[in-house]
């Protein structure tokens, strides 16, 4: 294994990382200092850059969210964050067994430097980032979950299910309205009680999602959908755009239960479709689906489910921590 380095960026180092993740294969908005230093002013959240250097080269890193708990010291994924990945260099080679080793001995050294600084980690690896062997090799546990991915290229409303074509033409017969709106305020109760419904607590309070909101400019944006002549929200997406991977997160969607349903949430997932298809992005991704219904739901909008690794390594007395607390300890 090469003799490379490992240190934690300053933030005058944090334009480097940037340029990093930009020539990443597993780049992504959430691993970038604009999208990490809003969760850290907003949320107050100790985000860390690990650094991986060849001599004075930073070739590789991950960011994460530390925390203390009961004394135990826990890197996981930042808030709201759909990834965290590993990030590397490709090395200059054409060689695939050369180029292997590289982002197995970067991987290496972030892996060995957490596990010394940290009693639990937790990764969520982009689903561009594949090879995982060197979590494998150092004892770390993998766990594969699955986004949903609309490929926007040649999406069209006969591809997705029957039951949202049908959703999406009742709300357009009852004049629901799909608009931009520069503002959480009118929204988020919407939000809130869509958590609610499903028995825990909305991620973010109003002026954590609206500090985030204004910090990101145009990599956030907000679509509602309202009655026509009614200024009464009846579904809300707020969306995290990231203009370097073509690719759109739809970070928050509440709507209301109406009697009969109007459409109106259908229609405005639809249109956003529609909308980010226009404007050139590769993907539409609804994200994970941690229930049946969620994910029976999301794969009506003709989506690829694409898998990603999360990696996960703890100490002796952490493992025990956990059963004990049933995994309440590692737990935002």
């Amino acid at each position: 294994m090469p003799s490379y380095t490992t240190r934690y960026l300053t933030k005058d180092e944090y334009e480097g990382w940037d340029e990093l993740v930009s020539q990443s294969p597993a780049s992504s908005i959430f691993d970038t200092t604009s999208w990490l230093n809003a969760l850290s002013s907003v949320l107050n959240s100790d985000i860390r850059i690990l650094g991986v250097f060849n001599k004075e080269e930073l070739i590789g890193g991950v960011a994460f969210n530390a925390i203390k708990r009961f004394g135990f010291k826990i890197a996981k994924i930042p808030p709201m964050s759909f990834f965290n990945s590993c990030h590397y260099i490709q090395s200059d080679t054409h060689h695939k067994d050369r180029l292997g080793r590289n982002i197995q001995d970067i991987l290496m050294s972030i892996t060995e430097r957490l596990q010394n600084d940290f009693h639990y980690i937790l990764l969520a690896n982009h689903p561009k980032f594949k090879d995982i062997r060197g979590f494998i090799w150092k004892g770390w546990r993998q766990y594969i979950l699955y986004s949903y991915r609309v490929p926007l290229n040649n999406i069209d409303l006969s591809l997705i299910s029957a039951s949202k074509r049908r959703q999406v033409k009742k709300a357009q017969k009852k004049m629901i309205v799909i608009e931009e709106i520069k503002d959480v305020v009118p929204v988020y109760d919407v939000i809130k009680d869509t958590y609610l419904r499903q028995g825990v607590e909305c991620p973010l309070a109003l002026n954590e999602l609206s500090g985030i909101y204004e910090r990101m400019g145009d990599n956030m944006m907000i679509y509602a959908a309202r009655e026509h002549g009614n200024g009464d929200y009846k579904a809300v997406i707020i969306y995290v755009v990231d203009y370097r991977g073509q690719c759109v997160y739809n970070l928050l969607n509440g709507f209301k239960p109406d009697l009969p349903d109007t459409g109106a949430n259908t229609l405005l997932i639809w249109e956003g479709i529609k909308l980010f298809k226009d404007k050139g992005f590769e993907y539409y991704d609804l994200g994970e689906a941690g229930r049946l219904s969620k994910a029976n739901f999301k794969g009506e909008f003709y989506t690829d489910i694409v898998p990603y690794y999360l990696a996960s390594k703890s100490n002796f007395l952490f493992s025990i921590a956990w059963h004990l607390s049933k995994g309440k300890i590692g737990r935002n």
